[in-house]
């Protein structure tokens, strides 16, 4: 019988252990993976084309105070500005029923750039921009509502405190994240009654080149303003609110390691347990002549198999959701695209060796060092 041979079989001598064993390291070893491929994610998320030319501003002290609307001509006379329009993001109760609708509020030849990945007709799109009241829908919440062009849809925003009465014009359809709405900002803010504020600005860039700039003399234009600004780009912008409820990376990090640890105990339980059985076996063996380096070998070889089919199944379903979440935009436009990467897998296949070498080491020594005398009395 060759090493490999012997290797599986003791693997499947107690099947129940082993299938649970590489359950629990497989469930394990998927989580670490999530959380690697988020941390990687978070540190440098893919920016879609055209977004780096949006950028938003805000109040420096915080994102919920508004904007003076007079604001608004200073920053379209800068260099570079292509189009300036308040931005908000706008959500409430379809009608009578319990049904939350989000999306946002902005002028709307400016609501469609930024959102590029909506695809609209052209005659849905005219009608979207002319007239006031207009509303666009994303496909599956159309199909969902059962709505057609023209319905009039009532939304009750709790945040604003106004009711919209909504014409749908438009009906826009993308590969993802056709759940959103748009209206015009200009009608919100009437309803409203404080036309004189903005929630906030977008500010399109003619360029990337420009863009560059442009935060910054935005924020330089204002700064010693009764209200100062904070200007980033959107994708920027859902960074730093992600921050702002903690470090998102150092948690992940520490998550990681916490279930890294738990895979270790899972593992080091399940080849300890095996080993004190077959104490005697082992005996045995180095009796008919297997050196004890060679013994350690073949338990250290059982526990890294353990380990890597349960990254390589871990591996296969963090794929598959990945793949399932691809393209879906966090707050309708920070695209979610996270990848099971060569460093994303080359830290997992380290964690999965590194937990079988230290698992096994310390219970595999001990027993195949362990006196044969009192070794072969070992009732396991």
């Amino acid at each position: 019988m060759t090493r490999p041979q012997l290797v599986m079989k003791n693997l499947f001598r107690n099947r129940r252990r082993t299938l649970l064993t590489t359950a629990s390291v497989t469930v394990s070893m998927f989580l670490l993976i999530n959380f690697i491929a988020a941390y990687r994610y978070l540190a440098a998320p893919p920016e879609p084309e055209g977004m780096r030319r949006s950028l938003l501003v805000v109040p420096r002290v915080s994102s919920s105070v508004p904007l003076p609307l007079s604001y608004r001509p200073r920053i379209a006379r800068l260099k570079g500005v292509a189009i300036v329009s308040p931005f908000v993001t706008f959500d409430g109760m379809y009608g009578g029923t319990d049904a939350w609708l989000t999306g946002f509020a902005a002028d709307p030849e400016a609501l469609l750039k930024i959102f590029n990945n909506w695809r609209v007709l052209p005659e849905q799109r005219e009608a979207f921009v002319r007239e006031k009241t207009a509303l666009i829908a994303g496909r599956k919440l159309v199909e969902k509502f059962r709505w057609k062009l023209g319905d009039h849809i009532p939304i009750r925003s709790e945040g604003f405190h106004v009711t919209v009465d909504l014409v749908l014009r438009a009906v826009y359809t993308a590969e993802v994240g056709e759940e959103m709405i748009g209206i015009h900002w200009q009608y919100l803010s009437e309803l409203w009654g404080q036309p004189d504020i903005a929630g906030a600005y977008l500010v399109i860039a003619e360029s990337d080149r420009e863009a560059a700039g442009l935060a910054k003399a935005i924020d330089d234009m204002f700064r010693n303003e009764a209200m100062e600004t904070h200007t980033s780009t959107m994708m920027q912008f859902a960074l730093d609110f992600l921050g702002r409820l903690g470090n998102v990376k150092r948690i992940l990090l520490s998550i990681s390691g916490a279930v890294l640890f738990a895979i270790l105990l899972v593992v080091a339980n399940s080849m300890a347990m095996s080993i004190r059985e077959r104490t005697k076996e082992l005996a045995v063996l180095r009796v008919l002549g297997f050196r004890p380096r060679d013994l350690q070998g073949l338990l250290t070889a059982e526990s890294l198999a353990i380990s890597l089919a349960g990254m390589a199944l871990a591996s296969l379903a963090a794929f598959g959701v990945f793949k399932l979440i691809a393209g879906y935009r966090v707050g309708g436009w920070m695209p979610i695209a996270i990848q099971l990467d060569l460093v994303t897998l080359g830290s997992t296949l380290f964690a999965a060796v590194a937990t079988s070498l230290f698992s096994t080491g310390l219970p595999a020594h001990r027993a195949v060092h362990t006196e044969l005398a009192e070794a072969l009395r070992s009732v396991g």
